[in-house]
């Protein structure tokens, strides 16, 4: 009988459990404090269900696994490598698309509008001349599920979208954008795709968002392209982990700039999200067993 590792804590229901130990011997991982140690405990299981810890870490010593995560992005591999070894990794695909695409509406909004200026407002503020999202250019850079998701729901504000595909030419599509939204992958081809020359040669006053891992962007780019003028302002959902975690370095940073909206990588977590994750990830389990395997990532 196949093994399945739980390694971590989820809540799934007792429908979700029965259909694990139907088809496979389901066992509890003890907790581990090193990336050795996780090596040491998943060796001999066929499927291993976690968060993502300790895992990219010990990518090139697994072997003959599938392994699944209730989320969308876990970081850069290579695939092509990983199934040389039938090492495979699958992901929850489509499973926060929903609260992801709410944050970035949220945050898009508040940079126009400039509503957390005035949530609560115990000040007479004077009239200002916020801006509406009619007519807006926006880029999404990253036309996969989130990415199409996040363009439909702008043309419904009534804005001008335009998505970056692989091949494009980024710096044109980028000088015409009011509102860029980074939606990418880390692969390859994204590794800090959005570098230093792409934040300096942005439209004047434009605004960047993004919920993406900074392996695809230049941080220290942005903020200098902030400091210059370049651009207006932007919103990041902070990486790494954990999540809601205000101490890392990373969010400090973003936090200096009072022009950077920023959230503690939350934008995919909700209820809801969360539930969706848990079931795409019992479901990744059943089809990898029965020998048609979906949601495995390919980069």
């Amino acid at each position: 009988m196949k093994k399945i590792a739980l390694d971590g804590d989820f809540n799934f229901t007792d429908e979700q459990l029965s259909r694990l130990n139907a088809v496979g011997q389901v066992e509890k991982l003890t907790d581990v404090a090193s990336d050795e140690a996780w090596l040491g405990a998943v060796r001999g299981y066929d499927v291993i269900c976690c968060w993502g810890d300790h895992v990219l870490a010990n990518l090139d010593k697994l072997e003959n696994v599938l392994i699944t995560y209730p989320y969308t992005e876990l970081g850069s591999f290579d695939s092509e490598e990983l199934a040389k070894r039938n090492v495979y990794i699958a992901n929850a695909r489509g499973g926060n698309r929903k609260s992801i695409v709410e944050w970035t509406m949220f945050m898009i909004l508040s940079l126009y509008r400039q509503f957390p200026t005035f949530l609560r407002t115990t000040e007479q503020h004077p009239f200002t001349s916020a801006e509406s999202l009619e007519g807006k250019k926006v880029l999404v850079v990253g036309h996969g599920t989130i990415g199409t998701e996040i363009g439909e729901r702008c043309k419904a504000f009534d804005m001008d979208v335009d998505y970056f595909n692989r091949g494009d030419d980024l710096p044109t599509k980028a000088a015409q954008a009011d509102v860029i939204v980074n939606a990418l992958n880390c692969n390859s081809s994204s590794k800090n795709l959005l570098d230093v020359d792409f934040f300096a040669n942005m439209k004047q006053g434009a605004y960047y968002v993004t919920f993406a891992r900074p392996y695809t962007y230049d941080i220290d780019g942005l903020m200098a392209a902030i400091d210059a003028g370049t651009v207006g302002g932007a919103a990041i959902d902070c990486d790494p982990e954990p999540l809601f975690d205000v101490t890392n370095n990373f969010y400090k940073k973003c936090l200096s700039n009072e022009k950077i909206l920023v959230t503690p990588h939350v934008a995919g977590v909700t209820k809801q999200a969360a539930k969706n994750g848990l079931e795409i990830m019992v479901t990744n389990v059943e089809a990898y067993l029965a020998g048609q395997p979906q949601n495995v990532v390919k980069k």
